[in-house]
């Protein structure tokens, strides 16, 4: 099935292959339209469409979409369409949008995706580490410890996509998906860190090969500028590894976080409108 997807669809499938993400039969395709699923990490439960590119008739990509989770038999699945800003689906990606909601996906939730570019000297770019906080690698904790932190994090969090499965099976069992999903995330084995004001947890950053994955702050220390220590943290650990050009997203409803990202030198680059299935 992969040999039926162009290039270069096909050697980024066979390269996830490799990695555990998909399969050969994740991937299916149907006249010109073509779509496979991904898994964010070896052994995973997909949780992506991918490569979904479904040629000009919205009512056949439409129906292979519907194909494709019955014989998948997920319970959920999301995909993402990224545009330039001011673009929107509808207007710019019309074949698609109109695909996705003939096959019942519905787009909830609107991204900012966010850039941090390295300039010509690179500590001067930097956001600044103010030592407020001390900081410990989670991958070196005991997982409940981090897990128990996750879940504290999601009380009153404004991410979507927490709030909607906080609801949806609780907070623990978010929490152990996140802690999962980071964990086997590429990254230096001590990127991914909890911060610190002396013995008590504050919130944690978890960079991954290129972006900032995580990042949230436990209720009772928000609004006191803790996220821009923790994000100072994490694009301080990117930069100085050698990433020229650190990515990030956060819902455009989001208010909060979105200005700690800008505050620390992130620009917008696009949106990213992120559309559901879930199964009834």
């Amino acid at each position: 099935m992969i040999d039926r997807f162009p290039e270069p669809a096909r050697s980024q499938l066979r390269a996830a292959c490799e990695g555990g993400r998909t399969r050969p039969e994740w991937c299916f395709a149907e006249g010109r339209a073509h779509l496979a699923y991904w898994a964010p990490y070896r052994g995973a439960d997909p949780v992506l469409v991918w490569q979904f590119d479904p040629g000009p008739d919205p009512e056949a990509a439409a129906a292979l979409l519907r194909r494709s989770l019955q014989e998948m038999g997920v319970a959920k699945t999301i995909h993402d369409i990224s545009l330039e800003p001011g673009l929107t689906p509808a207007a710019d990606r019309a074949v698609a949008h109109q695909a996705l909601i003939g096959a019942g996906f519905v787009m909830e939730v609107e991204r900012l995706l966010l850039a941090w570019a390295a300039g010509g000297d690179l500590p001067d770019d930097l956001p600044d580490d103010r030592g407020r906080l001390t900081y410990r690698p989670a991958r070196r904790m005991d997982p409940s410890e981090v897990i128990d932190l996750l879940v504290r994090i999601s009380e009153g969090s404004l991410d979507h996509d927490t709030r909607t499965e906080v609801a949806r099976v609780g907070a623990e069992h978010e929490a152990r998906w996140v802690y999962d999903d980071l964990v086997n995330r590429k990254a230096g084995p001590d990127w991914f860190v909890i911060g610190y004001l002396d013995d008590y947890p504050v919130g944690l950053v978890a960079p991954d090969d290129r972006s900032i994955a995580y990042i949230g702050v436990v209720p009772e220390h928000r609004g006191q500028g803790y996220v821009d220590d923790l994000l100072a943290r994490g694009t301080r650990t990117l930069a100085e590894a050698g990433v020229e050009r650190v990515i990030a997203g956060t819902d455009v409803g989001n208010v909060p976080t979105a200005a700690a990202f800008l505050r620390a030198g992130y620009s917008e680059t696009g949106r990213l409108f992120r559309y559901y299935w879930r199964a009834p």
